[in-house]
């Protein structure tokens, strides 16, 4: 077989063995449902380094990434993680990457931006950060960051009563679409479960029982922050909703400057920003910081109180980690 010589091997690019490129390690967002990671990811996606990669991934997550999402939400520890789970999540952003390059791709990002105002038509590939969000990661701090060493993870926290007022608009509206119910498992590090039909035997769920979304809150958070300074991450960064809402530039900024993402880009993410975007609330409108005193009963932040009352040790180290921890808008 004749060999070309070097300098036509790297015109035709038909070198054996392609040059090794090192990637960069995907950024993770997690959160309680409706706690403002759909915006955050939405704002940082702007970024020409960060791409984020489909929704939240909650059917790959379970299907190829050892994760149990769908159905029941399990808890996940750094012990369950397996270099197999890393390999095909890791392939799996690869893909997306691949494919977000194709003009098909960048069609719909196009659309997507001019129709919508969301994320940006090009990127800096070549150094582009996968970006997976999704709240049942909540409880598989430890597991992802076992998988994924060297990547980020952004915890964002909402108060217990505009997050418990958001999610009893969003439950309902569910169950008026398909019927569709979220209960509560037993164990204290699952998260919600759904059905269309009749809530299992011995279980409580909402449309029901309102107080079992206080005590999501607590019990996924408390998780969280259980996990959360021991987890694996290269980089590890906690968000306060309010902060978000009240400062957002300050708290963009700072989460730009926490990623140390490549110099180039400064203006750029500076730009972002500067450029503050209302923050819509996909189900509700009015100030999603006060909104919740006219959406609750006087019956429900009893029960928000209540569940407070009876879990003040866990309810203070959840306030007390994240005043703690939390990222200083700049």
């Amino acid at each position: 077989m004749i060999k070309l010589p070097g300098f036509l091997r790297d015109f035709f690019g038909t070198h054996g063995e392609p040059e090794a490129r090192a990637v960069n390690a995907p950024l993770f967002v997690t959160g309680c449902m409706r706690s403002g990671t759909t915006f955050l990811v939405d704002k940082l996606a702007t970024h020409p380094q960060l791409l984020k990669i489909g929704v939240e991934l909650n059917q790959v997550w379970n299907d190829i990434g050892g994760a149990s999402i769908k159905g029941t939400c399990e808890h996940k520890v750094a012990g369950d993680a397996s270099p197999e789970y890393t390999y095909q999540m890791a392939s799996y952003f690869a893909y997306f990457v691949c494919e977000s390059r194709t003009l098909k791709r960048k069609a719909m990002r196009r659309y997507s931006k001019y129709f919508h105002g969301l994320g940006r038509t090009s990127y800096d590939w070549n150094h582009i950060v996968p970006v997976n969000k999704s709240p049942h990661l909540m409880n598989k701090l430890g597991y992802v960051g076992a998988l994924f060493p060297q990547s980020t993870m952004i915890v964002i926290v909402r108060d217990i009563y505009s997050h418990s007022a958001s999610m009893k608009y969003h439950f309902e509206k569910l169950h008026q679409a398909d019927g569709r119910t979220y209960f509560m498992e037993k164990s204290l590090t699952a998260c919600y479960s759904q059905t269309h039909g009749d809530v299992p035997e011995g279980k409580v769920g909402y449309p029901g029982d309102f107080s079992i979304i206080p005590q999501l809150w607590l019990r996924m958070n408390k998780v969280a922050f259980d996990e959360f300074e021991g987890a694996g991450f290269k980089k590890k960064l906690v968000v306060s909703y309010e902060d978000l809402v009240m400062n957002q530039k300050g708290t963009l900024a700072a989460i730009f400057e926490a990623m140390e993402l490549r110099s180039e880009h400064k203006q750029v993410a500076d730009e972002i920003a500067q450029k503050a975007t209302v923050l819509v609330n996909t189900t509700t409108k009015g100030n999603p910081l006060e909104k919740w005193k006219k959406q609750l009963s006087t019956q429900e932040i009893a029960a928000i109180d209540a569940v407070v009352a009876e879990h003040q040790e866990e309810y203070a180290f959840i306030r007390e980690s994240l005043v703690r921890l939390k990222i200083q808008p700049k």
